[in-house]
C-alpha cells in the first residue's frame, strides 16, 4: 500500500493512495475493522506490527463490492509528512561514488552517517524556506527506507525482515555554511537541518509492494525541467547494508526513517523555483522554493558565512 497523513476538516487522518484517489483509511478500517485500534497514525500502524497491506486491501475490497468506497475519498486535503514524528531521521552523505567524484572527497569504507531532525520535515506541496542570507542551498534526491520493528546488532541478510517501507527524502543542504563547517569538523548536521530543509513523502509504500528497492530510477525536475538522473543500482551501501549499519551504531526503532543519500549534478535551488523528485514505483515529491519572510536576528544578513551576531548586553 502507498500510506500517507493528511488533515482535513482540522483531523488528522492515514490516507491510502488508490486507483480511485486518495482514501480515508482511518475512516475506511473504522467502518470495516472496528476492532483494529492503531490506524490513527502511520506511526502507529507500524510500531503495532499489524499486516495493513491485508488489512488494508480488504477494508478497500469490502467497499468497492458494497459500493460504499466513494464515501471515503477524499479531496481539498493538506498533506502532512507521511511519518508525523519519527523516532528518528538518519542520513547518508557520499553514498554515490559519482557524487564523491563531483566533490573531490575521499571514499570510506563504513556509511557517513548524520541525523536530520523531525521537526524540520515538510510534506508533499510545503514551502522550502531559504534563509534570509546568501546561501547556495542544493536539492538532494534519496531513497529513504522507513524501519519496520525495533532491531539492534542485525546482520544485512535480516534486515530486509525489518523494513517496512519506502519514501522519498530532500536532503536540502546549506552549501555555504556546510564548507565553513566543515573546517571546524562537523559539516553535516547544522547545514541540513535548517527549518524545512526536509522535505518527505508524499508517502509510505509499504515492502509488500514493493519488494526490491535495488535497481531503482531517480529523476529531479525543476520548473519543469529535468535537471538529473540517476538510479539506486549505484549506491555504494544498499538498503539492508545500512539498516544493519545503523543497527550496530544505535537502536534502531520502527518507525525510524534512513535517508541514503544523492548522486551528482547541479543541485542549486533559488527562490520560485518548483522542485519534483521522482522515484520509479513510489511517486513524486512536490515542493516551491521561497524566501524567507522572516529575519534571522543571530545572522548577518549579507554574509553566506561568518560569525554570529553579537549583542550588546550588561551582565546577566
Amino acid at each position: 500500500m502507498k500510506l500517507l497523513t493528511f488533515e482535513r476538516d482540522g483531523r488528522q487522518s492515514v490516507g491510502a493512495s488508490i486507483s480511485e484517489g486518495i482514501v480515508d483509511l482511518t475512516r475506511a478500517l473504522a467502518a470495516t475493522h472496528p476492532n483494529v485500534r492503531e490506524a490513527g497514525s502511520v506511526l502507529s500502524i507500524i510500531q503495532s506490527g499489524i499486516d495493513i497491506d491485508a488489512i488494508g486491501e480488504e477494508s478497500l475490497a469490502r467497499l468497492r463490492k458494497s459500493g460504499d468506497l466513494p464515501r471515503y475519498l477524499v479531496t481539498g486535503f493538506k498533506w502532512l509528512p507521511p511519518i508525523l514524528r519519527p523516532p528518528k531521521i538518519l542520513a547518508l552523505a557520499l553514498n554515490f561514488q559519482e557524487h564523491i567524484d563531483e566533490t573531490k572527497l575521499s571514499f570510506f569504507n563504513e556509511p557517513i552517517v548524520f541525523e536530520k531532525y523531525a521537526v524540520n520535515m515538510l510534506p508533499h506541496e510545503g514551502e522550502i524556506v531559504l534563509p534570509p542570507f546568501p546561501q547556495l542551498a542544493d536539492e538532494e534526491i534519496e531513497l529513504a527506507v522507513v524501519v519496520g520493528k525495533d532491531c539492534r546488532h542485525i546482520r544485512p541478510s535480516q534486515a530486509r525482515d525489518h523494513v517496512f517501507g519506502y519514501t522519498i527524502c530532500n536532503d536540502v543542504s546549506a552549501r555555504d555554511r556546510q564548507r565553513e563547517r566543515a573546517r571546524m569538523g562537523q559539516p553535516y548536521a547544522y547545514a541540513k537541518n535548517f527549518d524545512t530543509f526536509c522535505p518527505i513523502g508524499p508517502w509510505v509504500v509499504t515492502k509488500k509492494e514493493l519488494p526490491d528497492p535495488s535497481n531503482l530510477a531517480m529523476e529531479v525536475r525543476v520548473n519543469g525541467q529535468v535537471r538529473r538522473q540517476g538510479n539506486t543500482g549505484k549506491m555504494i551501501f544498499g538498503v539492508f547494508e545500512v539498516l544493519a549499519y545503523c543497527s550496530d551504531y544505535t537502536q534502531m526503532e520502527a518507525g525510524d526513517v534512513i535517508s541514503l543519500g544523492t548522486y551528482a549534478g547541479y543541485k542549486e535551488l533559488k527562490a520560485g523555483d518548483f522542485v519534483e523528485l521522482e522515484i520509479e514505483k513510489i511517486g513524486v515529491l512536490r515542493n516551491r522554493v521561497v524566501a524567507s519572510k522572516d529575519e534571522w536576528p543571530n545572522f548577518t544578513t549579507d554574509q553566506r558565512t561568518g560569525p554570529l551576531v553579537k549583542e550588546t548586553h550588561t551582565k546577566f
